[in-house]
């Protein structure tokens, strides 16, 4: 039997980890962008230099002079005075997902939580979470196979969750069998009928298309959107921001806002990147 300590902390885990799976599912955004998001400026093409006036030359120089200019005319300085910017030939251009294009209103609904079903529908997925609660920092990594296979690690714990038993890794170092299993607890939070509670809970007036970005060359619809979600009896406002594939239409990033689940009264910031991987492997540790 596992000391009683052990089994406090890990109901602590199991809340910390539905919360963020909840919050993958449609949960908080923060109001800034913080460094290192994923907006792309296209790279402005170098204007072209001015022509250099000639140097005047003297009356009995100058047949001499107009002899050495070339017959092709060097472009003058007016060659092209407002020409706008362009992104550059090597970057993609943001306008691949036009804003006319990117579904508002009730598809706008429709297109979020589509991707949401998609996102749980995938083989495997990796979320690198980083969230700021109470004036700490703190970076989780959750990687998930479907239906019940997780595995989350931060720089102070590590559990895994495979086949009805749950692992813990202890100050040790050691891997240990937790006192309860949380596959149920993952499954529920990653279950369909989540993103069916959340549509009962946003509205057209609740959801705004920001417009179109990039992220590792890939077009996206920018969205941003509020929802209350009930999470283990208690109601959690939040508001988000996603960033939607233009083309696959998954989730590629979110950045949210939402009442704290540890310091009452407080917000969770958070920022969610999400990766596709099928290759996922989660075993059970070696004890």
């Amino acid at each position: 039997m596992q000391p009683k300590p052990l089994s406090g902390l890990w109901k602590f885990l199991m809340l910390i980890a539905v919360a963020v799976l909840l919050a993958a599912c449609g949960g908080g955004a923060t109001p800034a962008v913080p460094a290192g998001a994923p907006t792309q400026h296209p790279a402005p093409v170098t204007a072209a230099e001015p022509t250099v006036a000639p140097t005047p030359v003297s009356a009995t120089e100058a047949p001499a002079a107009a002899a050495a200019v070339p017959t092709a005319a060097v472009p003058t300085a007016a060659a092209k005075p407002t020409e706008t910017p362009q992104p550059a030939p090597t970057q993609a251009n943001p306008t691949a997902a036009p804003k006319a294009e990117a579904p508002t209103g009730q598809a706008g609904i429709d297109l979020l939580l589509g991707a949401m079903r998609a996102q749980l529908a995938q083989k495997a997925f990796r979320m690198t979470v980083t969230s700021e609660d109470g004036g700490k920092t703190t970076t989780m990594t959750i990687e998930h196979i479907a239906p019940d296979r997780l595995h989350s690690k931060t720089e102070a714990t590590e559990f895994i969750v495979v086949e009805g038993a749950s692992y813990i890794k202890g100050a040790d170092g050691k891997w240990q069998k937790a006192p309860m299993d949380m596959s149920g607890m993952i499954s529920q939070a990653l279950s369909p009928e989540i993103i069916d509670e959340m549509a009962k809970n946003i509205t057209v007036e609740k959801l705004k298309f920001v417009g179109p970005d990039l992220i590792d060359g890939k077009p996206m619809w920018v969205y941003r959107y509020e929802t209350t979600m009930d999470l283990v009896g208690t109601k959690i406002d939040s508001t988000a921001k996603v960033w939607l594939g233009a083309l696959d239409k998954l989730p590629y990033r979110q950045e949210g806002e939402s009442d704290s689940i540890v310091n009452k009264g407080g917000k969770t910031k958070s920022t969610i990147v999400y990766e596709y991987d099928s290759n996922i492997k989660i075993e059970a540790p070696i004890q």
